[in-house]
């Protein structure tokens, strides 16, 4: 190869990684409507709490006076949620009996989810959110969000093909539990985000309906667009991709 022409394939290696770069800043942004909290505020029945997106999201609700109860199972560590001033439920989510007490024991406005394990045996990505969907439909709490991943459903071909594949057996059953709750009657709001980091929020996240969107987010920004869509009405039985405008995937990975 010509020494013109190793230079002509770097440039188009690198023409291919700009627009890779760039990509997440052409989705639609969904415009949420700014909305208060019911009049008492929420309680959330939350499943997911004690780490990662859960735990920013019980954060934020406890910072602004809403009730939260976590269900945890009793293994779970506790840690980060006790300083927050939250109520517990103790059972598991692969447990329907348990699930359905949770929903029983309290005057709930909404319920959270963002269960899911890859190792587990068995996961509860589909049947344990199942079993959340099926008691809160019972119990009579029609607000549910469901955290999923992009990936799952119609969004399969927005997830680059690395992670397609590390998610292989994940991602049907996330597809799953989205129809299951689809199909529940609840007023359902879910949301997919991309590639999670774990750092502070840059307040621009955002959520789009494009199926074809894919980013990066900091799960603290993600649990702020939970909180934000808990509120909004608007985003009732629609299915969300969540993003950071201004973090470019692959390279804020690293």
């Amino acid at each position: 190869m010509t020494f013109k022409r190793i230079i002509l394939a770097l440039l188009a290696v690198i023409a291919v990684l700009v627009l890779v770069s760039l990509r997440i800043t052409q989705y639609p942004v969904y415009e949420m409507t700014a909305a208060a909290p019911p009049e008492g505020g929420q309680h959330v029945l939350l499943f997911g709490g004690t780490r990662n997106t859960g735990l920013e999201v019980a954060k934020l609700l406890a910072a602004r006076g809403d009730r939260v109860t976590a269900f945890v199972r009793p293994s779970s560590d506790r840690s980060g949620l006790e300083p927050l001033g939250v109520e517990f439920a103790v059972g598991d989510a692969l447990d329907s009996d348990s699930v359905r007490a949770a929903f029983e024991a309290g005057d709930y406005t909404a319920a959270i989810t963002t269960i899911g394990c890859f190792s587990c045996d068995p996961r509860p990505d589909y049947l344990g959110n199942a079993n959340i969907f099926d008691a809160a439909a019972e119990a009579g709490i029609a607000r549910m969000l469901l955290v999923t991943t992009i990936g799952a459903g119609d969004s399969y071909s927005a997830a680059p093909w690395m992670a397609r594949i590390f998610l292989r057996e994940i991602l049907p059953l996330k597809t799953q539990a989205e129809e299951h709750l689809a199909a529940s009657g609840l007023d359902y709001t879910i949301i997919r985000p991309g590639a999670l980091r774990t750092d502070a929020p840059t307040g621009n996240g955002y959520l789009s309906e494009d199926r074809e969107a894919f980013g990066i987010i900091n799960r603290s920004d993600l649990a702020g667009l939970i909180v934000d869509a808990l509120d909004d009405p608007s985003t009732g039985g629609k299915i969300f991709a969540a993003a950071d405008s201004n973090l470019n995937y692959p390279w804020d990975m690293f």
